[in-house]
Order: structure tokens, then sequence, then C-alpha cells
């Protein structure tokens, strides 16, 4: 026969349970419960006398979505001292009230009175699981939104495998991201590149900054599944997180910005060559009479000993012409100047002197209006007479 239960034992453990903030259900071993103390009390609504002989699923039913057996699981955790951590459980409480509530359970095996009894930890987890819930709502949100960005995303770990490859990055890059998750960055970069990349990433570690434009750096260039390279615009972030570092690229394909720019290129070197090498001379001006562009053939009417652009046009040093002695002269240019800023065309007739000899020039002023009709440019053509 066991040892008679010890009245005074068995209250002086009910002053200690009482007295711990924490909620503590104390069971027998077939899931009866013997006591709770008073923070169960408030936890869960229930007066002592309400639930001591009730089984313990009374406070934490069985749920009929999960596998787990309260009863069971407290003789089977109960019985296996040494897993400390392995003795926690998220179940679900239910209140007096009838409200369901979710709870972090731990129990520990011991005797009150020479019978075996579990000591029940309970801990109200609601706010901590609904801030998991919400964490794990924003970082989906996050991801989602990462994944359809227009921008190709993909992230990498400290060891430079891939670990994040959105939808852009798919197109991009020809791979789905089941193909490249876990790989080296380097399948995306050209042979050519992937020597230097190392250096380059353990600089952007050491450095201080968190983001970085990958354009300071040479052309970058992507490698597609099929093996054609192509340019990349790329920048470049670092986020360590519980000592863990991890880099982010956000990619664009600036293939056909490359070429557009190439053509408006080519397209300027033409106008340029047209521009400087026309025979009558011409002159860019501002609706102020300022010189923007002028030819050879125009600065060649002049004895340019000073910067003619920047100026305004009636004060180039024309050949034969002394403004400085007579500034009227430069009166007549100035008018018609004026007239095509307004917005009507204009012409004025001069004589220049080359060679001890006249040189009768005609000059037409056009005006160049903008998207909205108003004018942004004056174009000066001068033709010699015959």
């Amino acid at each position: 026969m066991g040892q008679p239960p010890d009245p005074d034992l068995e209250r002086f453990h009910e002053t200690v349970l009482n007295g711990l903030p924490e909620a503590v259900v104390v069971a027998a071993p077939d899931g009866i419960i013997t006591f709770v103390n008073k923070a169960t009390e408030g936890l869960l609504g229930y007066a002592a006398a309400e639930v001591v002989g009730q089984p313990i699923t009374a406070l934490v039913p069985r749920q009929p979505e999960r596998r787990a057996d309260p009863v069971k699981w407290l003789a089977r955790w109960a019985a296996e001292p040494d897993l400390e951590q392995s003795r926690f459980l998220d179940l679900t409480a239910r209140r007096k009230d009838g409200h369901e509530m979710t709870v972090q359970v731990r129990v520990r095996a011991g005797q009150v009175g020479g019978r075996e009894r579990y000591f029940i930890t309970v801990r109200d987890c609601s706010s901590l699981r609904q801030e998991q819930i919400a964490l794990r709502h924003a970082n989906l949100r996050a991801a989602r939104i990462l994944m359809v960005a227009e921008d190709a995303i993909v992230s990498t770990d400290a060891d430079q495998n891939i670990v994040f490859f959105n939808l852009a990055a798919e197109r991009m890059f020809g791979y789905r991201a089941e193909e490249v998750l876990g790989q080296s960055l380097q399948t995306l970069l050209p042979p050519a590149s992937r020597a230097a990349h190392p250096a380059h990433v353990e600089a952007f570690l050491k450095s201080k900054q968190a983001s970085r434009m990958m354009g300071d750096r040479p052309e970058v260039r992507g490698l597609r599944r099929s093996g054609e390279t192509f340019p990349i615009e790329a920048t470049i972030t670092k986020v360590t997180i519980a000592g863990e570092v991890t880099y982010t690229a956000h990619l664009r394909d600036v293939t056909l910005r490359n070429q557009a720019r190439a053509r408006l290129e080519e397209s300027e070197r033409r106008i340029r060559a047209v521009f400087d090498h026309a025979a009558e001379a011409i002159a860019l001006l501002t609706p102020d009479g300022l010189v923007l562009e002028i030819n050879r053939a125009g600065a060649a009417l002049t004895a340019a000993d000073r910067p003619l652009v920047g100026a305004p046009l009636w004060e180039a040093p024309w050949l034969g012409v002394d403004l400085a002695g007579a500034p009227d002269a430069a009166q007549p240019l100035r008018q018609a100047i004026q007239t095509a800023a307004s917005g009507a065309p204009a012409r004025f007739s001069a004589e220049l002197v080359r060679d001890g000899r006249p040189l009768p020039i005609d000059v037409r002023l056009t005006p160049i209006a903008d998207a909205s009709g108003k004018v942004a440019y004056v174009l000066a053509e001068g033709r010699f007479e015959a």
C-alpha cells in the first residue's frame, strides 16, 4: 500500500502554486484534474471547483484536425524528463465563455504525497501567434510583390547561392526558379566575368554602403540560358539578419535602351556632319538671339578671336564690320531676330568684306516652335548673294 496523503505537504504545494504568476494545472496520469492554481482561474475563467475532478480535455479539448490527444501527450512527455525542449506543444484551450485560445503547454512528472502527478504549465500565446501570423502574411505579401515586380530580382546568400528568383528574372534569363534556386550566381554570369565577381562582392560586403549601382563598375552583363550575353543595369543591396548576409540585385535588361542610344548617337553624328560641312552659314539661336550652335561656314565669316557660343549673334566679330565704331550696324540683325522670335520668319541682308572684296550675304531667320507652339529656337541661315 502507498503512503497516505500528507495534508500539510499538499497545502504547501497549493500555496506555492497559487503564488505563481503562470497558470499551472495538476492532473493524475489518467488525465483527471486534481488542482488548478489562481492564475489558471484567471486565464480560463473557471473556478477551481468547476474543473477539479474533470478530465484535462475539459480545458484543452482534442481538436478534430489534429492528431494530438492531450492525455496521451501528457503521458508521453512526462516520461521523457531529459527532452526539455521537446515538451512544449501548442494546443487550443477553451475558456469557460467558450472562447478558444492558443496556449503553449509544458508538462513535468512528479509526486504529491506519494501519488504520481503531472504538473502542466499553460501559457497564453495568442498574441504571439497573431504576431507570427501577421509576420508570415507580411512576408508572403512582400514575396508576392517581389515575385511579380517588373524588374528582375535575384537574391543570394553569403556564398552567392541563389535563394530568390522572381518571374521577371525567369523571363530575363530563361530559367525557371526551381532550376536555379540553390545554384551559384555564376550560372547567370558570362565566363569572362566570373573570376572577378567574388572580389567585387567581397569589397561591397566590407564597405559601409547598404546598396550600390553596379554601373559604378565596368559594364555588367548577364548570361541567358541560351548562351546569349546581354547588358544589365543593376542595383545591389545587402541585408544582415541574425549574422547572415543576403544580397539582392534588381536587374534591368538594357539591350533595347542601348540600341536606341546607339541609333540616337549615330543620328546626331550624321546631323552634325551635315551641319558642320554645309556650304551655307548656319547658326542655332535662342529666342533672345544667343548662339547655341554655329557651323564652320558661319564661324568662317567672323574674326573668331573670342567664343561665339553663348554670345548674341549680332555681337559676333563679322568680317569687315566695325560694330564698335558703328553700333547701329547691328540693329537690323537684332531686329530680324526679334521678329523671328515672335513667330514670324524674317530676312536680313548685309555686306561683309573678305580679302578686301565685298561679300553680300542674305540671312534668313526661321522660328522653330516646341510641342506647345512656343518658339524655342531661331534658325539663322546665311546665303551668299550672286
